[in-house]
């Protein structure tokens, strides 16, 4: 019998956490400030080795970049350590993010955060779950109460625009903004109701594919900065409950 995807995202967090602190782990920067270790590499060889016993598809990760799109053939789309900054930085917070597309969109998703065992899963159409319970977005409708995600891809990838603006005015206009450093884990807090609204821009596929599954299955909504559903290829992304998602929206469409 083949192994669960959810077992699959626990294992790869068993792999993760034998390196964790671990000042000897072999890394190297793939990019003046994005760097690569060796716990990334062992966890995506896993990963794909054990998934494709589940499902013997293509794959699109952050390491890994075959030839291949989003288009009408199924493909998994990973990203086994989300949060490599803080996982080489000894903070324990970093995630696993597993997706399956089937050739028209994202129909199974699953994410572990393997500091707090929390194992996040949706099904397209079946809801969302955390550790087999259900969750759904908060139920927030004034700004001024919200708590809000934000991540910075766009400044540190040095983009030719950047969301500075967006964090001045909202920062003003509701209880509080956090950076997590996985943007991953920004929208599992959206999903179950820790975080009210999210946005980042220069994410990529694999650091959203699985995430967004989740939210949509647990109430919420997500969008490209436009208001439409580019949000996986597109770079931009919004991840909000439904009272506060117009909120978010047009303070992008007023300051990005």
């Amino acid at each position: 019998m083949p192994p669960t995807v959810d077992d699959i995202a626990r294992r790869t967090g068993d792999i993760l956490a034998g390196y964790f602190r671990n000042t000897a782990l072999i890394q190297e920067f793939k990019s003046p400030r994005d760097m690569v270790s060796e716990a990334d590499r062992h966890a995506e060889r896993f990963l794909m080795a054990e998934l494709a016993k589940v499902d013997d598809i293509p794959f699109l990760s952050e390491e890994y970049h075959p030839r291949t799109a989003l288009s009408s053939g199924p493909l998994w789309i990973v990203d086994p350590l989300d949060g490599t900054t803080n996982f080489l930085a000894g903070i324990p917070f970093y995630s696993v993010a597993i997706a399956h597309w089937n050739g028209r969109a994202v129909d199974r998703a699953v994410c572990y955060i393997p500091p707090l065992d929390e194992l996040f899963h949706a099904e397209l159409g079946h809801g969302a779950f955390l550790n087999g319970l259900p969750i759904r977005v908060s139920d927030t409708t004034d700004p001024l109460h919200a708590v809000g995600a934000v991540g910075f891809a766009d400044i540190t990838k040095n983009m030719p625009k950047d969301t500075f603006a967006v964090f001045g005015s909202v920062i003003r206009k509701t209880r509080a903004l956090r950076r997590l450093g996985s943007a991953v884990a920004d929208m599992l807090y959206v999903a179950r109701g820790g975080f009210d609204i999210f946005w980042e821009y220069g994410l990529s596929p694999w650091d959203v594919a699985a995430a967004s599954l989740i939210v949509t299955e647990a109430g919420g909504i997500v969008t490209d900065f436009d208001g439409g559903n580019d949000y996986i290829t597109g770079g931009t992304i919004i991840a909000a409950n439904r009272a506060l998602y117009p909120f978010i929206r047009d303070e992008i469409r007023e300051h990005f």
